[in-house]
């Protein structure tokens, strides 16, 4: 950690949109103590253009970017397949990591971090990021008043559209290189439903493949029901041929019912003593200006909390932990439907029930 009340960092893949974003959102949240001061990507021009916009000293060998001692942070992002061997390189050389998600897209990969990060254990945040989406952050926020009671079910509907052309988008659809939608983007609910329910123990799936059209190398359809330590169950439903894009759900408690929506209408609707018109309503506008709860939001409040965590040495408010995690998820909801079995989701395993 820097010994100065600034966080210098070096981005490690500078052609990510990922990469603005979270840079944008960084000098939104603090931008008096974050400097951009190393550049590395695998396309030396792609550097050279990151360096021009946000500055920093262009490397055009990993080895000599890693060293650099002006850099405190290294921010990751890169497509999904590279996290793990970036994670393990930069851990290696004692650098902090900002790092993108998923954490990893198969299970040796995953193996190696926990190795790698038992050894070296370096301060590493992970970019799981629903927690600061604005309806996600409300429904956290309702659940913690008193009055709230224990959570007994939670209903999630994410709704995306068939992919006319997925060569076009390269390695965001080849299984082996982004994990399929379940893994390198429903990880953000996974992560989201522990941390609104806690610690789940257990998951049963099933699922519909296509082996032929837009989709050939993942799920079409999977829901799986996710059982919680504490209290109730979590029924998580992805459709990739809906001709839609939205995601939209219920969480109801002992004492409250709780509507949401993100998409072209975003809201949160909360019942507690009439069953067909909300006690408190919240809205956002779909436009994506700062107080809007979109996106300019999101990443404002993600890298502020990283940023105030860093700078105090308090841990990691998204832990390498909680990023692995949502991998065992994610994956457990595969061996269950293939299997035909409940899954143990018991932390650091995944066994057959």
């Amino acid at each position: 950690m820097s010994i100065y009340k600034q966080i210098r960092f070096g981005l490690y893949g500078c052609n990510m949109y990922r990469t603005r974003d979270l840079i944008e959102g960084a000098n939104a949240a603090a931008g008096d103590v974050v400097k951009i001061t190393a550049c590395y990507d695998l396309d030396p021009d792609k550097a050279r253009i990151a360096s021009e916009k946000y500055g920093g000293t262009v490397f055009d060998r990993e080895e000599d970017f890693l060293t650099c001692p002006e850099v405190d942070v290294v921010l990751i992002s890169l497509p999904a397949y590279l996290h793990a061997q970036a994670f393990i390189n930069t851990a290696k050389a004692g650098k902090d990591v900002y790092l993108e998600k998923p954490i990893c897209v198969n299970d040796l990969d995953r193996d190696a971090i926990l190795a790698v990060h038992r050894d070296y254990p370096v301060r590493c945040y992970v970019g799981l990021s629903y927690r600061y989406i604005a309806p996600f952050r409300k429904i956290a926020e309702i659940l913690r008043r008193p009055e709230a009671g224990k959570i007994i079910g939670i209903h999630h509907h994410w709704l995306a559209p068939e992919v006319e052309e997925p060569e076009v988008s390269g390695w965001r659809h080849r299984l082996d290189q982004s994990g399929g939608q379940l893994i390198h983007h429903c990880c953000h609910v996974l992560d989201w439903f522990e941390w609104i329910g806690g610690p789940t123990t257990s998951v049963m799936a099933n699922a519909i493949n296509v082996t032929e059209g837009p989709l050939p190398h993942e799920e079409r359809e999977i829901t799986a029901c996710f059982n919680f330590a504490q209290s109730g169950m979590a029924v998580f439903n992805l459709s990739q041929h809906s001709h839609q894009y939205v995601q939209f759900g219920s969480v109801h408690t002992e004492n409250l019912g709780l509507e949401y929506r993100w998409g072209d209408r975003t809201f949160v609707r909360l019942y507690k003593t009439r069953s067909r018109a909300a006690d408190e309503v919240f809205e956002w506008s779909s436009s994506d200006q700062v107080g809007d709860g979109g996106e300019k939001d999101r990443n404002r409040l993600q890298m502020g909390e990283f940023i105030a965590a860093y700078l105090s040495a308090a841990p990691m408010p998204i832990s390498i932990e909680q990023g692995i995690r949502t991998y065992d998820l994610a994956s457990a909801v595969r061996e269950s439907y293939r299997s035909g079995h409940r899954m143990s989701v018991s932390p650091w395993r995944r066994e057959t029930l």
